[in-house]
């Protein structure tokens, strides 16, 4: 028997009813993965992670496809299948074909896109696997590149959401599976 269980759409409670409407209105109708039903009786963690993903992960965004890749590599990176399957059908919606995506996974570096793109995917990339490595000069640079303060401060929260979504998604995702 599974640790946590989804609840059925008629029995999400009202309190959270309006996000898992608005994660509705984000996602294909029906798409709507079960970890965010099996957290429907915890309101308090999704709405943090409803808010998370409206916040930084806004539509239209900033840094278009870029922010998808960020989030499909992190993703990737961290082993998080549902979050690797949503960015990867997003950005199917966008053009990319799978073959694109899969060498985007096994080499991040080749990256077929704009300087511009590339280096919001890199530093975000960068951001969510070891912030610990960062300093001042890594900001300055991407200043002098033409990325204000405010769209720097973006990418961090992506890599932030990506890191709150992959964690909450695999760790609940455990806890869904049968024993």
């Amino acid at each position: 028997m599974a640790f946590f269980q989804g609840a059925a759409e008629h029995r999400v409670p009202p309190e959270t009813r309006e996000y898992i409407e608005l994660l509705q209105r984000r996602v294909k109708p029906g798409r709507v993965p079960e970890v965010f039903y099996a957290l429907a009786e915890h309101p308090r963690l999704l709405k943090a992670w409803v808010e998370a993903q409206q916040a930084f992960i806004p539509i239209p965004n900033r840094f278009g496809a870029a922010q998808h890749i960020a989030g499909m590599l992190i993703a990737h990176a961290r082993g998080c299948q549902a979050c690797f399957s949503t960015s990867r059908a997003v950005l199917a919606t966008l053009g990319f074909d799978d073959a694109a995506l899969d060498r985007l996974c096994e080499s991040p570096g080749a990256l077929p896109l704009e300087e511009r793109e590339r280096r919001v995917v890199e530093f975000t990339l960068r951001i969510a696997r070891d912030p610990g490595t960062l300093r001042a000069a890594d900001f300055r640079e991407l200043e002098q590149a033409g990325f204000s303060r405010e769209e720097i401060l973006e990418m961090i929260g992506v890599a932030a959401y990506w890191n709150l979504a992959t964690t909450l998604a695999m760790a609940v995702d455990a806890g869904l599976r049968e024993e």
